[in-house]
């Protein structure tokens, strides 16, 4: 019983979530989402840190997209 209380909180912590932009065209978001990395991440050497994803998510709501729940 405990292992499977442990694993439904496991569970619960990686929900999982898309972008939404009301109004989007086709293509918009692969060309935003391709905007954003190249700004954030061509400069981190490749390397993704909290702090580079917390800059894409900015970025991204920046050109009006949303996190939304699945």
């Amino acid at each position: 019983m405990k292992l499977l209380m442990i694993a439904f909180i496991g569970l619960a912590g990686c929900s999982s979530w898309h972008w939404e932009k009301r109004g989007a065209l086709d293509g918009e978001y692969t060309r935003d989402e391709i905007f954003c990395k190249q700004q954030v991440y061509t400069t981190a050497d490749g390397v993704v840190t909290k702090a580079s994803v917390r800059r894409m998510h900015a970025c991204m709501q920046a050109k009006g997209w949303q996190k939304v729940e699945n």
